[in-house]
């Protein structure tokens, strides 16, 4: 009966899911589904909703997945650059000709524009990269009205001054956040990221429909500049549960179905299997991690962080939980990131080490208790994952009592500095080490809760962003990365995942992201 109860509930869903339109013409028409619908369509005021920046705008610089599945940066808007000789000031020459889709001509003004909105939007959150630009605080403070370290120098060319030398910069421009806008319409109308019709930028998409929590529509862009894609409308319909958009997909009505929101014995027992030659996969950039606030009176002890660290089976959790779709990772520079290194001394799985450890720090068994904070919208998959680490530390004499809390509070407690430790995945919004290693070791960053307390090492995270010598650069970020994990035992590093995807029959062939977003490039599909 419960399980007859269980598939009429999975209809009834399903007739509420917008239909599948009919092809017409020949019109290729794509499928998808997510399993929340996006909070807005300005990229300025959302670090998550990336899929409509991805599609409907354009970057000065995009990251491309090559054949061997290497990543390569690679000219969009702008065609090429030049760096002064104190590393401080970029000058882009743009690619001439190219008009956003209702028909302007996108020019150097409309970067200026991207850059200094940034900066002034009210409730803007995507303004880190543009802090850099000398001047930025006095913008951000309503100090200035505009920031003269980006000079127009007329309508295709633009330079860019920085207030450090920072030679990934132009990896920080691949971000979407950094997507360029549209400086006419955004000054001339009130619904820009609400109404698809005012949201208006040089991509191959535009949003036809946004039908809140039902599906969102992009069609092909008419006045795209660049080679127009394969997909001629993509339909992302809102589908809250995980197990109808498996059903959907299963049906024919969805093209590709995201593996990462199913319960991983329905992928191993029926993805693995009967659609294991639809399977299209790619790296999730970035390493889930444990954190360890060094102001807690017990994490503050390196001896006791290191003990934690020994004391967790991480590759008895990728076996448990992941089905050989993830590997271990014994630092913070994932695989797949610009100065990753193989040959980082491993964390070794040591119980009777751990205790030794904790025995020369001073404390009995039993003497260490802690809170591990849970946000419980990361899943059930994260959550059993939590217990079984908490379990790992009880084995050594570590109470870390687990403590779950809604998104929000939980988010509001982190900021206090105040958590001692939580589970953390951090995937890369730009290829370069300095967007995980600054984003946590910096001696500027704040509201984590980890109170890193070496700041010689710091301080040497910051300025690594100034070295201009790519091999010296790496050399120092993979130093960095040795005495932050190993030699401080600052954080936990445990895995990085695979992104797994299934793709149906009317699909030719699919490009996840680069760095494993669920957010993907709809011109990255061909249909048959």
């Amino acid at each position: 009966m419960k399980k007859i109860i269980t598939m009429l509930l999975a209809l009834t869903m399903l007739l509420t899911v917008a239909a599948v339109p009919a092809l017409a013409d020949g019109e290729k028409v794509l499928n998808a589904a997510y399993i929340a619908d996006i909070s807005t369509m300005d990229v300025a005021l959302t670090t998550n909703d990336y899929i409509v920046a991805l599609n409907v705008f354009d970057r000065l610089y995009e990251v491309k997945v090559q054949p061997d599945g290497s990543t390569e940066i690679v000219p969009s808007l702008a065609e090429s650059y030049e760096v002064s000789e104190d590393g401080l000031t970029y000058t882009f020459k743009l690619v001439e000709g190219v008009t956003f889709s209702n028909g302007n001509p996108l020019t150097a003004s409309d970067v200026k524009y991207t850059f200094e909105r940034l900066l002034t939007i009210p409730e803007g959150v995507n303004y880190d990269i543009a802090l850099e630009f000398a001047g930025a605080e006095d913008l951000l403070n309503g100090d200035v009205d505009t920031l003269d370290s980006l000079a127009v120098n007329g309508d295709y060319e633009i330079s860019m001054t920085l207030a450090a030398p920072n030679a990934g910069f132009v990896a920080e421009l691949t971000s979407p956040a950094m997507s360029i806008v549209d400086e006419e319409t955004c000054e001339s109308v009130s619904g820009f990221g609400v109404d698809p019709a005012d949201t208006i930028g040089s991509g191959p998409y535009i949003i036809s429909e946004w039908a809140v929590n039902d599906h969102l529509t992009f069609t092909r862009n008419e006045n795209y500049w660049g080679e127009q894609p394969d997909v001629d409308t993509c339909i992302l319909h809102i589908v809250p549960d995980a197990g109808t958009q498996n059903l959907m997909f299963q049906s024919g009505e969805l093209d590709i179905v995201d593996l990462d929101n199913l319960d991983a014995s329905i992928i191993e027992s029926t993805y693995q299997t009967i659609y294991a030659d639809s399977i299209v996969s790619g790296p999730r950039v970035g390493v889930t991690f444990i954190t360890m606030n060094e102001n807690n009176e017990f994490l503050s002890d390196v001896n006791v962080r290191k003990a934690v660290q020994m004391a967790i089976d991480r590759q008895g959790i990728v076996d448990a939980f992941f089905a050989g779709n993830a590997h271990v990772e014994n630092g913070m520079i994932a695989g797949g990131v610009w100065g990753h290194n193989d040959d980082l001394t491993p964390i070794t799985y040591d119980p009777e080490g751990a205790k030794e450890l904790l025995a020369k720090a001073g404390y009995e068994e039993g003497e260490i208790t802690f809170e591990f904070s849970y946000d419980n919208s990361s899943g059930t998959t994260k959550q059993s994952i939590v217990q079984k680490i908490v379990q790992d530390l009880a084995a050594v004499g570590i109470n870390a009592e687990f403590k779950s809390y809604e998104y929000s509070a939980w988010l509001d407690f982190r900021r206090t500095e105040e958590m001692p430790m939580f589970l953390g995945t951090w995937t890369m919004d730009f290829n370069d080490p300095a967007n995980v290693l600054g984003t946590f070791f910096s001696p500027s960053t704040a509201g984590r809760s980890m109170n890193y307390a070496n700041t010689a090492i710091a301080e040497r995270v910051d300025a690594a962003k100034s070295i201009m010598d790519d091999d010296e650069r790496m050399a120092e970020y993979q130093a960095l990365e040795e005495a932050i994990v190993v030699e401080d035992a600052a954080v936990v590093p445990l895995y990085e995942e695979m992104h797994m995807y299934a793709i149906g029959e009317r699909v030719e062939s699919f490009i996840p992201h680069w760095a494993g977003y669920t957010d993907f490039y709809i011109r990255d599909v061909v249909m048959k």
